[in-house]
């Protein structure tokens, strides 16, 4: 591309002619002050958030191991309340009666049953709970 005269003029005087520039420090000036105190208050609520949900986690475990170990409990309840009730009716079909007439039968059933009030129940729903 060829240069104007004029442009030729510029270049000659401005390679003659000693051109300082102003040095000037530009500052990018922002209050962080708020989101400062923001991130500290978040970071502290989370803190307490992990805490609170450690706590909860542990004790949703605990319940579950609880809910398992009675689950086991009243399936052994139950085999054994099956067994002496088919020993109980056994004798009571020798003595010719019917074993839930009797005295002991009707305790037995009185037992057995007082476990399945709703307690039981509630338990199984324990169970069903997984987190």
């Amino acid at each position: 591309m060829k240069q104007g005269k004029t442009e030729k003029a510029v270049f000659a005087k401005l390679s003659t002619q000693k051109v300082e520039l102003a040095q000037h420090e530009v500052n990018l000036a922002l209050e962080l002050g708020g989101i400062r105190a923001m991130a500290s208050k978040l970071k502290t609520d989370i803190k307490v958030y992990n805490q609170k949900f450690s706590t909860f986690d542990g004790l949703v475990r605990e319940l579950n191991n609880e809910a398992e170990a009675l689950d086991k409990r009243a399936e052994n309840f139950y085999a054994e309340a099956q067994e002496l009730k088919k020993e109980g009716e056994a004798k009571a079909k020798e003595l010719g009666v019917d074993f839930m007439d009797t005295p002991i039968g009707r305790e037995y059933d009185s037992i057995a049953t007082s476990i399945l009030s709703g307690e039981l129940e509630t338990i199984k729903q324990g169970l069903r709970i997984k987190f």
